[in-house]
């Protein structure tokens, strides 16, 4: 009899255990899966066309690790009031963190300084003055401008006209690269004529050409893309021609170094530049010891070699 009550009590235990065994089973199955973390990507610029490359690389990274990015552009190149409503819109919207390209590097930074966030902000560009707490994430722009400028100086003559174009200089990345380059070729070339660049929206392809028509020069450089965009415009309603040494990104920047529209072309990696943005965005203190070794890299590329292996690759990273 005691036989037969043991067994009945084991046969309940086990019962009783596989119950409750499926029963974590069935509430762990069930547990829902985390929310992504929201990435949003705030930048200037009209078009998302122009942050393909940046935005291919940040999705990289956010699709491995439970993340959406949102990509958010301005209706202009430059408006700080507006760059400044959308950031907040974000913010109140709930994004865990922030990655900026700032149309106003100063007054940007300010504004995002003042709101004592408690979400990652991450700036894709070079900020001057920068404090040891920001995140920025691009190419050495200094370096970048007096390389261009070593360059000029290395195939041009010493009598040479070196036009400087300088547009949207309220970006710390695209003064850092002029600074370099009037570093490189001061005292390097016969004559330096400065032109003033347009940041606030007016017809800047009509001041360039008033530019080209006024002044003679041999030499035009240019140092972001909508600026190289605008100048090249300009040449090309003129049909006139200038050797243009240029920092961009652009589409068409490209087109014209293959049909020699342009004599030199320096090219940032803006698909590392987004996927370490949002690297960062996600997980700092692990993306600061993952990836401390890794340096935006850039290119000077001409026609001549557009089409090797490493340039192309740059050039065209969709192209299978």
């Amino acid at each position: 009899m005691r036989k037969i009550l043991s067994h009945k009590k084991l046969m309940i235990g086990v019962f009783i255990l596989a119950g409750l065994l499926v029963a974590v089973l069935m509430f762990t199955s069930k547990r829902p899966d985390p929310e992504p973390k929201r990435i949003s990507m705030v930048v200037y610029a009209d078009t998302a066309e122009r942050w393909d490359n940046i935005r291919e690389g940040a999705s990289l990274a956010c699709s491995t690790n439970n993340a959406k990015l949102n990509l958010i552009t301005m209706l202009s190149e430059y408006d700080p009031y507006e760059q400044e409503e959308i950031i907040d819109r974000e913010i109140a919207d709930g994004a865990d963190a922030l990655i900026i390209a700032p149309c106003s590097s100063a007054r940007i930074r300010e504004y995002v300084d003042a709101k004592r966030l408690h979400i990652p902000v991450v700036y894709l560009e070079s900020l001057e003055d920068a404090l040891p707490t920001d995140i920025c994430i691009a190419a050495d722009d200094y370096k970048m401008g007096y390389e261009l400028g070593e360059k000029i100086a290395e195939e041009e003559s010493d009598i040479v006209t070196v036009a400087i174009l300088s547009g949207n200089d309220g970006r710390d990345s695209v003064r850092l690269r002029e600074q370099g380059l009037r570093d490189a070729i001061t005292g390097k070339a016969g004559k330096i004529i400065n032109w003033p660049g347009n940041r606030y929206g007016a017809d800047e392809r009509t001041a360039i050409q008033k530019y080209i028509v006024s002044e003679a020069t041999d030499v035009i450089v240019t140092f972001d893309n909508s600026t190289t965009d605008a100048l090249l415009d300009a040449l090309t309603n003129l049909g006139h021609n200038a050797r243009v040494y240029c920092i961009s990104t652009s589409n068409k920047a490209v087109y014209n170094l293959y049909s020699r529209g342009v004599n030199m072309l320096e090219y940032t990696d803006e698909f590392s530049m987004g996927y370490l943005a949002a690297m960062h965005a996600l997980d700092h203190a692990y993306a600061t010891g993952r990836y401390s070794h890794k340096q935006i890299e850039y290119r000077m590329v001409r026609k001549e070699n557009m089409y090797d292996e490493d340039n192309q690759t740059l050039l065209f990273p969709f192209v299978d």
